[in-house]
């Protein structure tokens, strides 16, 4: 990018672009300030503040009418390093809840900010709670998709390609920074809500490579959503110390399994998270599983999205015989 022709724009501009000129806008302002080496700004403003930061969860969660439990907390708390929040991903409030639960600031790491770029959600996040912005390319789903095939793109295919995958690029540089830094991050390696039968979906290898790269340790926890019952559970530290890049894939199913145990740990409790009724059929229980988490659904977040953000694993029972989640309802 040519640093000199980029141009910020003013409130009154931004408010008026469509999303997409927004989306535009901001990621090459990523890439801007990226190419210029502009430094991170500080984390301890926002710890400082943090104490707003729960005010402001907690008065969200009570207007929403939402309940937050904390199942356990496995943490011991003893290490200086900056930690990777890995969450599983099970509907429209999980973040707020992990957030919460957590109990200390944290930069959640978000896909498709989209309007939230011009609204309170995003201010939040950006000026008090502190987010790490990326966009998925789900909207250009056809350009990857014949990348991975092998067939040759336009010019202008090419350039869109190679502006998303600088964005996420971006996006791996700066957690990794801030975990250097020792900030603490929080990301949802599964990539989308988890609309599947299965405890978790496969894991995106990005928060092992940011733990690995930048000498972190990686904190899983598991989320149980029923309806507005969120009920976390926190997982203790992974410590990846000495660990190199071909050990990722070995830290990432280990990841896994973790995240798999807390949340099992939740259903399988003697509370009773999860009911299902015995009177319907499997199929029937998945397809109102399925809408009671999209009934909460914003900022046209559909199947389609999912479909086109979580990790595509051609192993998996629903890739191998072709199920395909957004014509289920």
């Amino acid at each position: 990018m040519d640093n000199n022709k980029f141009k910020y724009k003013k409130l009154l501009e931004i408010r008026k672009m469509s999303v997409e000129s927004l989306s535009a806008y901001y990621r090459k302002l990523r890439s801007f300030e990226y190419d210029t080496n502009k430094s991170l700004e500080s984390s301890e403003l926002k710890k400082r503040i943090y104490w707003l930061t729960k005010l402001i969860l907690k008065i969200d969660r009570l207007l929403s009418g939402r309940q937050l439990v904390l199942f356990d907390d496995k943490r011991d708390n003893n290490t200086l390093k900056g930690k990777v929040y890995a969450s599983s991903h099970v509907g429209r409030y999980d973040i707020e809840s992990a957030m919460e639960a957590i109990n200390e600031q944290v930069y959640f790491v978000m896909g498709d900010p989209e309007d939230t770029y011009r609204n309170f959600e995003g201010f939040f996040l950006d000026k008090i709670q502190g987010r790490i912005c990326m966009d998925t390319g789900y909207n250009i789903y056809d350009i990857f998709q014949k990348r991975r095939e092998g067939k040759e793109l336009t010019k202008e295919e090419q350039q869109l390609y190679g502006e998303y995958k600088k964005d996420r690029h971006i996006c791996e540089v700066t957690c990794t920074n801030r975990i250097a830094m020792r900030d603490n991050i929080l990301i949802y390696p599964e990539g989308a809500w988890n609309v599947t039968p299965r405890l978790t979906q496969t894991l995106f290898p990005g928060a092992a490579k940011i733990a690995v790269n930048g000498d972190g340790v990686i904190v899983p926890i598991g989320i149980v959503r029923d309806k507005k019952k969120y009920t976390v559970n926190i997982g203790k530290e992974m410590d990846v110390s000495g660990a190199e890049e071909n050990d990722i894939k070995d830290i990432t199913s280990e990841l896994r399994e973790r995240m798999n145990s807390l949340v099992a740990e939740i259903i399988f409790s003697s509370d009773k998270v999860i009911s299902r009724s015995s009177l319907k059929t499997p199929y029937e229980n998945e397809i109102d599983f399925i809408n009671d988490i999209m009934s909460e659904s914003e900022n046209g977040y559909t199947l389609d999205v999912i479909e086109k953000t979580r990790f595509f694993d051609p192993n998996y029972p629903e890739n191998v015989i072709g199920v395909d989640y957004t014509k289920k309802l």
